[in-house]
């Protein structure tokens, strides 16, 4: 079983996409992260995590209207990774997670 846990910062409004007859809930995260360097100076790091709730006919898409720019969330998952060409033809890689629990924080 592979499952990641993250808290974070929504950077923007989700967005709900009818993908057949399943609803996707998409919204990115930013995870902050400190730590020191070499010579002991503190570093403070962003990753961006895409996320993804999938909800199927009959399920509510409700909670997409909480999950708002700069709202905190804790959310459970399933990670996946990607690989892609960005525009200045360099290889970039890309974050993702399938969200199976999500709590929204104060």
């Amino acid at each position: 079983m592979l499952k990641m846990i993250l808290s974070g910062a929504l950077g923007h409004d989700a967005e709900v996409k009818e993908v057949g007859k399943k609803k996707a809930i998409n919204f990115d995260v930013a995870v902050s992260m400190d730590y020191k360097d070499a010579q002991g100076n503190k570093v403070e790091r962003t990753e961006w995590v895409r996320a993804v709730m999938w909800k199927y006919d009959g399920q509510s898409t409700k909670v997409s209207e909480f999950l708002t720019k700069g709202k905190k969330v804790l959310i459970e998952g399933t990670p996946s990774s990607e690989g892609y060409k960005g525009k200045d033809g360099d290889i970039k890689s890309s974050l993702s997670i399938n969200v199976k629990e999500l709590e929204l924080l104060k």
